[in-house]
């Protein structure tokens, strides 16, 4: 295990797996969410990156594409 110390940089893309995982989430907000905003932290369960999500209107959770 690397010290904090020795560690290089942080990843800040997202894999294609990360943006699958925002997809499942970003439809689900369209779905069920009735109040907003919605701020989340979610894990990819693949590589673990943790994907912050903001989503403040309901029009922001129904446009969202992957891109």
């Amino acid at each position: 295990m690397a010290k904090a110390s020795d560690r290089q940089a942080l990843r800040t893309e997202e894999y294609a797996c990360c943006t699958r995982v925002r997809a499942r989430e970003m439809e689900s907000i369209a779905r069920d969410y009735l109040s907003f905003p919605v701020i989340k932290k979610v894990v990819c369960p693949t590589c673990k990156f943790v994907l912050p999500i903001n989503v403040y209107t309901r029009e922001e959770a129904q446009a969202w594409q992957p891109s």
